[in-house]
This record gives structure tokens, C-alpha cells and sequence, in this order.
């Protein structure tokens, strides 16, 4: 079971909040014995806690900057490895970020390759400077690509990607009628 906080493990913040009694129980007593003097002996206490403090934050930053960068913009992330695929829903159909896409094939998208596919399948997101691929537009280019990773990408996006967009639209249709 992973149990996080933005990316961050329990464990870490556990570790942040012992250290910081620690120091405060410190300073405190420190304080309370000798006075004004006391608080250098705390200052040496917290010189050795704050750099682990900060050593396990650190790597938090970049995933908290590209979890609010994902949040500002429209769509769903999905995690395939170490790759991140945008999805979004044009018209109740999910559509994924060609970038992305080609960026698990280890390609990047040209313009050449975005006109051999029809609209259907490869189409600019309207108000976005972001091209994506339909679900017949990826499973095209997965279907097609010779990249080990190809069908298990293909894969991936059919069952948690494409079969739920599928169900909600069913389910959506049947409410209607």
C-alpha cells in the first residue's frame, strides 16, 4: 500500500516532525537552563537537524512543481513507468498527448508525422497548442510501432485509459434515455 502526501512518503514527514520536536524540546531546554546563552548550544542542535530536514524535501520540489503544473491545465495523468501521458476529454472521448505518447517510443512528433493521420486520429486540441491522438489514433501508432514498450503501452491505455472513457459514455447515454 503507498500512503503519500504530494509525492511525499509518511516516512519522510514523520522523520520532518521528530526532528522538529527535537530541536524545539531543545531550544526550550536549552533556553530554560542557561538563558540567551543556551540558545547557541540549540543552534548547533538544529545545524545538525536541518540538513537532513531539507535533504529529505528536496526531492519533493520537482514533483510538487509538475503536480501543480499538470493541475493548472485541463485533463487526467497517467503514470506508464516513469512516463506521464496527459489525457484529455474532447467531447467525452479521451485523447492523448502526442508528445507523450511518442515520448514513451522515444520519438518526437514532426509535422510529417502528424499529417499521415486523418483528424480522427491525430487533431490539435481546440484552445490548446497541444496535438493528440484519438483512441484509434494511438492504438494506430502502437499497433504499428516496433518499440518494445509498444503493446504494453497499448495495452496500458486500452484498460485505464480508453474501456473506462468507454463505460462512463455507456452509462452517461443510458441516464439519458
Amino acid at each position: 500500500m503507498r500512503l503519500d502526501w504530494d509525492g511525499t512518503t509518511l516516512a519522510v514527514v514523520a522523520s520532518w516532525l521528530v526532528r522538529t520536536a527535537i530541536g524545539v524540546g531543545v531550544t526550550w531546554f536549552a533556553y530554560d537552563i542557561a538563558g540567551p546563552t543556551g540558545l547557541i548550544y540549540a543552534a548547533l542542535v538544529w545545524a545538525l537537524l536541518l540538513p537532513k530536514l531539507i535533504l529529505d524535501w528536496l526531492p519533493a520540489l520537482p514533483r510538487s512543481a509538475r503536480a501543480a503544473a499538470v493541475a493548472s491545465r485541463e485533463g487526467d495523468v497517467y503514470t506508464f513507468e516513469t512516463h506521464e501521458l496527459r489525457v484529455l476529454s474532447v467531447g467525452g472521448y479521451p485523447w492523448v498527448v502526442d508528445t507523450d505518447v511518442l515520448g514513451v517510443l522515444g520519438e518526437e512528433p514532426t509535422e510529417t508525422s502528424r499529417r499521415r493521420y486523418d483528424a480522427a486520429h491525430c487533431a490539435k486540441i481546440p484552445g490548446m497548442r497541444l496535438w493528440a491522438y484519438s483512441e484509434a489514433g494511438a492504438s494506430k501508432i502502437l499497433g504499428a510501432s516496433r518499440h518494445p514498450d509498444a503493446h504494453r503501452l497499448r495495452l496500458f491505455l486500452e484498460r485505464q485509459v480508453f474501456l473506462p472513457a468507454r463505460k462512463r459514455r455507456e452509462r452517461a447515454q443510458e441516464g439519458r434515455l
